[in-house]
């Protein structure tokens, strides 16, 4: 359970990553430069761990993953009725949505936790 643990505040960063750069990538081999450009942005969250900039990166992901679910609401009733597409749509939709729900959620939690950390290290050396 603790290895789970880690493993899930470790990877969202690495997942942002990806998940950008396959948002940009066209086939046979090209990827957009604004895209690379925004995967620059957690790479260095990896590599400097600044919490402030943690914190907005992970809750513009969540905000972000909110729209992404009104899009997918959007297309899911444009179906007249439920067929085998609805449900593949909705499948692939709504599991692509709980990652990134859980991703962002643990870069936020990530970020947050060691302000909580010293915030109660503060409390009990002012309390003894």
């Amino acid at each position: 359970m603790k290895k789970a643990k880690q493993l899930l505040i470790v990877v969202p960063e690495y997942y942002l990553i990806i998940l950008v750069l396959l948002a940009g990538y066209t086939p046979p081999f090209s990827i957009n430069p604004l895209c690379i450009g925004v995967a620059i942005i957690p790479m260095l969250q990896i590599v400097f761990k600044h919490k402030v900039s943690g914190i907005l990166l992970g809750s513009i992901f969540f905000m972000v993953n909110l729209f992404f679910l009104g899009a997918l609401i959007s297309e899911l009733l444009e179906f007249t009725s439920f067929t085998s597409n609805a449900i593949q749509l909705l499948v692939g939709g709504l599991s692509l949505w709980v990652l990134n729900l859980i991703s962002s959620i643990s870069m936020i939690y990530k970020y947050s936790k060691v302000e909580l950390d010293r915030n109660q290290q503060r409390f009990h050396s002012l309390s003894r």
